[in-house]
C-alpha cells in the first residue's frame, strides 16, 4: 500500500472517527458532532458535499451536540439512506450483525438500489470536488460504501489493494472505539474495548470484509451502479 493511500486522521473540530481515505474522499461519524469551526475547517479542506446514509429517524440533534447556526453555503448536504429497518428480511438476517461486515452482502442484496444510489452519489461528487460519507459511528454503513467505492477501477489512484482496504476499515473500528474511551457520554449499547478484546474481534471482521470484497470486485460494483437509473442529487438537507 502506498503511503499516499493510508487513512489519515482529520482534525475538524468536534468530528468523531473522521478520516481522509484518499485525496477528495473522507469518512466520519454523525455530522451533528461537528462544531461551526469544524464545518468551516471541513469546507476549507475542500469538501463540497456531505452524504449522510443514516435512516431518517437518526438525522436529529441531541442535547449533547454543539450548537451550529451556520453551515458553509459551499457545502451540499445529501441524505441517502441505504437501509430500511422496516424490511422484515433485513431485520431477521442482519440486526444481530450491524456492527460487522458479515451483514454487508445481505444488505446489498436486499437494498441494491439504495446502495447503488449512494455509490453513484459519492462517485460523482468525488469527481466534482471533495466528498464526505457518514453514518452514525462512521464504521459499518460508511465502511461498506467506502469499501465498495475503493473497488472501482476508474477511481482517482485506481482500485485499492487489500492492504489499503484493511487499513481503512481498521482505522474506523479503532477510531470509534477510541471515541467510546474518551467520550463522557455513554453509548446505549457499545462501550470501549481494550486492545486484547478489540484486536481479535477486528481480525474476525477483516476476514468477513475480505470475503465480501472477493464477491464484489470492481467490475461487479460498476455493474450494480450502472443497473440503476440515477434520478438526481438525492434528498438535500442544506
Amino acid at each position: 500500500m502506498s503511503d499516499a493511500y493510508e487513512p489519515l486522521p482529520v482534525d475538524w473540530d468536534g468530528a468523531v472517527n473522521a478520516w481522509r481515505v484518499r485525496h477528495g474522499l473522507w469518512r466520519m461519524g454523525r455530522a451533528e458532532w461537528l462544531t461551526e469551526a469544524g464545518w468551516d475547517a471541513l469546507a476549507q479542506d475542500g469538501v463540497r458535499s456531505v452524504v449522510d446514509v443514516r435512516l431518517p429517524q437518526e438525522v436529529t440533534r441531541r442535547e449533547t451536540d454543539p450548537p451550529v447556526n451556520v453551515i458553509p453555503d459551499a457545502v451540499e448536504r445529501v441524505h441517502l439512506p441505504i437501509e430500511d429497518h422496516e424490511n422484515q428480511e433485513f431485520r431477521e438476517l442482519c440486526f444481530l450483525y450491524l456492527d460487522h461486515p458479515r451483514y454487508y452482502n445481505d444488505a446489498v442484496r436486499i437494498f441494491p438500489d439504495k446502495v447503488a444510489d449512494a455509490l453513484t452519489a459519492l462517485r460523482e461528487r468525488w469527481d466534482a470536488g471533495g466528498v464526505v460519507v457518514h453514518c452514525s459511528a462512521g464504521r459499518d454503513r460508511t465502511g461498506m460504501l467506502t469499501a465498495l467505492l475503493l473497488q472501482l477501477p476508474d477511481i482517482p489512484g485506481g482500485p485499492a489493494s487489500w492492504e489499503e482496504q484493511a487499513a481503512v476499515y481498521s482505522a474506523a473500528v479503532r477510531g470509534i472505539n477510541e471515541h467510546h474511551r474518551t467520550s463522557g457520554i455513554k453509548h446505549p449499547y457499545e462501550s470501549y474495548q481494550a486492545p486484547d478484546v478489540l484486536e481479535p474481534a477486528l481480525q474476525d471482521r477483516l476476514a468477513s470484509l475480505k470475503s465480501f470484497l472477493e464477491e464484489w470486485p470492481g467490475e461487479r460494483v460498476a455493474e450494480l451502479m450502472a443497473s440503476r437509473v440515477w434520478p438526481g442529487a438525492g434528498a438535500r438537507t442544506h
